[in-house]
């Protein structure tokens, strides 16, 4: 008679959204190039432009073709720019198990995410889309406040401006952690040794 196999749950690890804080010259896209390089797999990174120079090596697809999407691993770049809005309708309906990178998201991400359809749904969704999702940005005032409710980490750079809602729960943490990284940056700056470069404080909900 055949052994019974005992049952092993397999561990999964949710899928996150994770964002990045900090002015130009903190190192906000480099520790995320840094982070999803040790992650693997694959990634898009959305740029409007092409800017920060950081993505510049990396190939820029046409996320409009469906033959763009067949890459199993490494960087990719979309440039916003080219369809806008229509953007992120075709992130949602092509790309799955990856890491998703939306740098400098201010300059196309509207204050409030219920104006871009398939945004919401990304963001609603990433779970189920197997979606790692980094929002980076210069400040807080730059993030739609529906992005603070999904975030599983917050990486906190020096700031221009405080985070201003009282509205997230962990607002007070990441106020605090605005305050000390300013105040370390500021004073690495003083040192003038390019120590202020990559000073992050992680705050969790």
């Amino acid at each position: 008679m055949a052994k019974r196999r005992k049952y092993q749950p397999q561990t999964v690890r949710q899928s996150q959204v994770t964002i990045i804080l900090g002015k130009n010259g903190t190192g906000k896209s480099t520790l995320v190039e840094k982070i999803i390089k040790g992650v693997g797999g694959r990634t898009i990174a959305v740029t409007m432009n092409g800017i920060p120079e950081i993505w510049e090596p990396y190939p820029i697809i046409d996320p409009a073709r469906k033959d763009s999407w067949k890459f199993e691993k490494g960087i990719r770049q979309v440039v916003y720019m080219q369809h806008e809005k229509e953007t992120f309708r075709h992130i949602y309906w092509h790309f799955r198990k990856g890491n998703l990178v939306l740098d400098d998201c201010r300059s196309y991400i509207s204050s409030n995410i219920d104006h871009d359809k398939y945004l919401k749904r990304l963001l609603i969704d990433f779970r189920h889309l197997m979606l790692d999702v980094y929002f980076i940005a210069h400040s807080p005032t730059q993030l739609p406040k529906q992005v603070w409710t999904f975030y599983s980490n917050a990486f906190i750079g020096a700031t221009d401006a405080l985070l201003n809602t009282k509205e997230i729960d962990s607002y007070q943490r990441i106020i605090e952690a605005q305050r000390a990284v300013n105040r370390e940056f500021r004073e690495a700056q003083q040192r003038n040794d390019g120590s202020q470069y990559g000073i992050f404080r992680l705050v969790q909900p």
